[in-house]
């Protein structure tokens, strides 16, 4: 692009890059207020979002910006050491501290990339003393550590992470055994993916102990083809072209059909939803908008474009005054996400990489000023592996869930055989509630059914108190001590006793049978209790059919005898309601 950035572009990122700077000690560390420890890994982002902001903020802040990321760049440094009598370097705390949450593949890929980075991105303003020791360090963590891991780890997301520092690191010094692991490594994350595109987050065959954690991740998912085509371009590979090109495409195809005219993702389709306060989050979104420029200037769609700057735009809009970023926005029922805002930050080390693409966007895509798109008729997109529908016409964009793996308190999707999403393509707003912890939901049918099974419940969630106990331990570093003394009963509570109640949902059937055509999607399908288990003797045939001015849903019951307490919940924003006795619903959703 030519000309400066736009303010409204690079003041959030600049906003971010201040907040993180406010938490330095006299050291120079970032110290994270929460789990009270240097995040070495995100370091290394506030690295890049600095050196980044060097180049393209304006002119007499660029000085102030160099200084940051050379001095975060020597906070790595300072932190690579040898683990025992192994040859093998890793970044510090890594795995070492169980509150850095996070590990030595995700933590060294990002160092090893941000010190190349800064090699790259600072040039002349490095002294030879600084340039050598950044080199040095991201190329031994590398040829150590990386070229093993990111062959051996079993989350694609943590490998696709690791294989941005080793791609980055083969760049500044060619060995071959380095770019034949990271191209290794891309061809394993391919045979792991789905044939839709979509990715589980924690393949089964690769060591995933919940079916759930198999299931796809609309936080996750975005990274691998992001990190994917960093790597093939440091590796001078061309993305768009086979053998990578179809495989990345389908990924990014995915992510795109995650997003909604608003800015914000369906976040109910999740293998991983403790992680999360609310049913949806936009921490994720700087992975998407790196993912969706590339993708735009790869393969030319403008689709892709449209969608990243309202992912950016929505992620900016979540930012508070200071800087500190906010995965959702406060409302009732909604609690405080898992990771730290720490985190959030320096992840926009990722929209900074693509900086001038988002302006290019922003100039050449005028007409994308509402939250909308212009009209588009009818699409109907299924991703069958996901078991996920995108139904889009001039009025809303919808989502269906078909079936998805079996759930508990902290692994899968909560919800599915039925709607996940619906938002208004006028203003932006979402036409159904969603509160991924009840089983009264808008636009779902609820009955008692059976009795109290303490066994299926403890089945469920019994494992998991166990893990509370981490999570307990997590509040209490953060000093949000009535959360810790209240952690392990409200799993038990989530987890196994409402597990174990009669409470059946139309939301907690896992296996639906599906039929999607050029208008909508049928599903066949029933309630179930929250452990996926059919509730005997009673079916539930669904119909989401787009008419060009809205959604249309049609739901009727079969059942000889009605269970105790049946109901279906009204979308608050439906019209057209109509009522054929206890059993036959309809409504629309425009």
């Amino acid at each position: 692009m030519t000309g400066p950035i736009p303010e409204p572009l690079v003041e959030p990122l600049r906003r971010a890059l201040s907040w993180l700077m406010s938490l330095r000690d006299a050291e120079g560390r970032i110290l994270c207020p929460e789990h009270r420890i240097e995040h070495t890994g995100k370091s290394a982002g506030a690295a890049v979002l600095a050196a980044r902001l060097s180049v393209l903020d304006r002119p007499e802040l660029r000085a102030a910006h160099r200084e940051v990321a050379i001095q975060q760049g020597r906070r790595l440094v300072a932190n690579l050491h040898r683990e025992g009598t192994s040859e093998c370097h890793t970044f510090w705390p890594g795995r070492h501290d169980k509150f850095n949450s996070s590990n030595a593949v995700i933590d060294g890929g990002a160092c090893s990339d941000a010190l190349a980075e800064l090699i790259q991105t600072l040039g002349e303003h490095l002294t030879e003393s600084d340039r050598a020791a950044f080199e040095h360090a991201s190329v031994l963590h590398a040829r150590t550590y990386l070229r093993y891991a990111v062959l051996d780890k079993g989350i694609p997301a943590q490998r696709a992470w690791g294989l941005t520092g080793l791609a980055a690191a083969w760049r500044l010094k060619r060995e071959p055994e380095l770019e034949r692991a990271a191209l290794e490594a891309v061809g394993a994350l391919e045979a792991v993916q789905n044939s839709d595109g979509s990715f589980p987050y924690h393949p089964l065959h690769w060591g995933a102990e919940h079916a759930g954690a198999s299931d796809v991740s609309s936080f996750y998912h975005s990274r691998i083809p992001a990190f994917t085509i960093f790597a093939l371009e440091h590796l001078g590979r061309e993305p768009q072209r086979e053998p990578f090109a179809r495989s990345l495409r389908a990924a990014l195809e995915f992510a795109e059909a995650l997003h909604g005219p608003d800015g914000i993702k369906v976040g109910l389709v999740e293998a991983k939803p403790w992680y999360w306060g609310a049913e949806y989050e936009v921490a994720s979104h700087v992975f998407d908008v790196y993912a969706l420029l590339k993708a735009w200037k790869l393969f030319g769609d403008p689709r892709f474009a449209r969608t990243a700057l309202r992912a950016f735009r929505s992620w900016s809009a979540h930012l508070l005054s200071s800087g500190e970023p906010r995965s959702h926005l406060p409302a009732e029922g909604r609690t405080k996400s898992y990771q730290c805002p720490v985190f959030w930050a320096a992840h926009a080390e990722w929209i900074a990489r693509v900086l001038p693409e988002l302006a290019e966007a922003e100039r050449t895509l005028p007409e994308l000023r509402g939250s909308g798109n212009a009209g588009i008729s009818i699409s109907v997109r299924w991703f069958p592996d996901a078991q996920l529908a995108r139904l889009e016409d001039d009025a809303v964009v919808a989502w269906v869930r078909g079936g998805h793996p079996i759930a508990n308190v902290h692994h899968g999707s909560p919800h599915g055989s039925g709607l996940l999403r619906v938002v208004s393509k006028s203003d932006g707003m979402s036409l159904l509630a969603r509160d991924r912890r009840s089983a009264d939901q808008e636009g779902e049918w609820s009955a008692r059914c059976g009795g109290w099974e303490p066994a299926r419940g403890w089945a469920s969630g019994g494992r998991e108190l166990r893990f509370s106990l981490w999570l307990a331990r997590n509040h209490w570093r953060g000093s949000r001590f009535a959360s810790a003394l209240l952690a392990p009963f409200e799993v038990l509570r989530r987890g196994v006793l409402a597990v174990a109640s009669s409470e059946a949902s139309s939301a907690f059937h896992r296996e639906p049978r599906v039929h999607v055509d050029g208008c909508g999607v049928t599903l066949e399908t029933g309630l179930a209790w929250r452990d996926g288990r059919t509730v005997p003797r009673l079916g539930l045939r669904r119909r989401f059919e787009l008419s060009g001015a809205g959604l249309e849903v049609e739901e009727e019951l079969s059942t000889d005898e009605p269970p105790r307490g049946l109901g279906f919940r009204w979308p608050s924003a439906a019209s057209e309601r109509r009522e054929d006795g206890p059993l036959r619903r309809a409504y629309r959703l425009s």
